[in-house]
């Protein structure tokens, strides 16, 4: 029977490392949930969501990104869709998913008079140290009618299998629902819109 010294150990764990950290080369394709549904996910948001618009020219193809404001990963997935968003209309729906901030300031985004600029303006603010993204008034103050339409949002994204933040669904152009979230590279996401 081979023994194997405690260096020798150490000196092969170290190589397997290696040998890990260097064939990650990209990201894996979005997780899927066994019980998500892209086509009621796109439908049921084009039908009941409320989201905000990315601007660009009218007739562009679509998707639908279900985030939360507290989210570093919609963070994350909203800087990786920047190169895109005047060749896919992108409608971000916020839902209430995080913590109690999530609702308030989707409820804050929304009710402004540009939601599409106080979004970017959120996102400028998620690294803030002392507090993340945008800073809200009253809760009490804020239109029910328009916090409910959060909670709608988040209805959906749970009605579709959705079961994490940030998930996007888009409709290619052989008419499939197509998932994805932060872990796609910009490349793949480039490829994944037919860019």
């Amino acid at each position: 029977m081979k023994t194997i010294s405690r260096r020798n150990a150490l000196i092969a764990g170290f190589s397997s490392l290696i040998t890990i950290g260097m064939t990650s080369a990209h990201a894996a394709p979005a997780s899927v949930p066994v019980i998500w549904d892209g086509k009621k996910m796109f439908e049921s948001f084009e039908k009941e969501g409320t989201g905000i618009s990315s601007k660009g020219p009218a007739g562009r193809p679509k998707a639908y990104v279900a985030f939360d404001t507290q989210c570093r990963d919609c963070w994350q997935l909203h800087r990786k869709l920047e190169p895109f968003l005047d060749k896919i209309e992108f409608v971000f729906c916020p839902i209430s998913f995080m913590n109690i901030h999530s609702e308030p300031q989707a409820t804050t985004i929304l009710i402004d008079k540009d939601p599409l600029a106080k979004l970017e303006e959120h996102f400028a603010h998620f690294t803030d140290v002392e507090f993340r993204g945008i800073r809200y008034g009253s809760v009490e103050k804020l239109p029910v009618e328009v916090r409910d339409k959060v909670w709608t949002n988040t209805k959906l994204h749970r009605r579709a299998g959705c079961r994490a933040v940030p998930y996007g669904v888009f409709k290619n152009s052989k008419g499939e629902y197509v998932p994805f979230d932060e872990r796609l590279t910009v490349e793949e996401l480039k490829e994944l819109f037919e860019l």
